[in-house]
């Protein structure tokens, strides 16, 4: 893949928060439309599709600071857990298959607070090729892809491995810290 078109790709999602916070109008919107400019480059899904997606892969940022741009994927069906990104701010771009986002409200426990936590789911959206979601600081949402393969782009704030946020479980009705590093 051409390092230019990620760089430009990267280079258009910063300029569109330097003067204005990071929100649906300007990344959700916005973002998602130079997300598609970058897929029509020559080579750029051709480069996607041969990458092997076990585990994300860094397209372009720095490990432990600044914007992360990665690309994600499941082969087998996939649920995960309802998680936030802490003070990050995320876009979910889907590039094949779908995507099952639920975004949930939490009714007891403090926001960003570790400790007990009941959650109220209060949408489901199926994300699909080309259109994208996205999510502010602590806006808790969980993902599924239960009929895959399926391939999506998250573009991140800053590296969620490096950032605290928290896990939720709600059988157990509780928000638990999650770091990486």
């Amino acid at each position: 893949m051409n390092d230019q078109h990620l760089n430009e790709l990267a280079d258009g999602i910063m300029a569109l928060i330097e003067e204005e916070d990071p929100s649906e109008n300007n990344i959700g919107v916005l973002g998602a439309t130079l997300m598609k400019e970058f897929l029509r480059q020559p080579g750029v899904e051709q480069s996607l599709a041969v990458l092997d997606v076990e585990k994300k892969v860094r397209l372009w940022g720095k490990k432990g600071s600044g914007m992360q741009i990665l690309f994600h994927g499941a082969d087998t069906p996939k649920k995960g857990s309802p998680h936030d990104h802490g003070q990050s701010w995320a876009l979910y771009f889907q590039v094949t298959g779908i995507t099952e986002m639920t975004t949930y409200k939490r009714v007891v426990g403090g926001p960003g607070q570790p400790g007990e936590a009941v959650l109220e789911k209060i949408d489901e959206e199926d994300v699909t090729p080309g259109n994208s979601i996205f999510f502010g600081p602590q806006v808790i949402h969980s993902t599924q892809h239960p009929s895959p393969p399926a391939r999506w782009i998250r573009v991140t704030g800053t590296d969620l491995d490096f950032t605290e946020r928290l896990r939720f479980s709600i059988e157990r009705k509780e928000a638990v810290i999650e770091k990486k590093n």
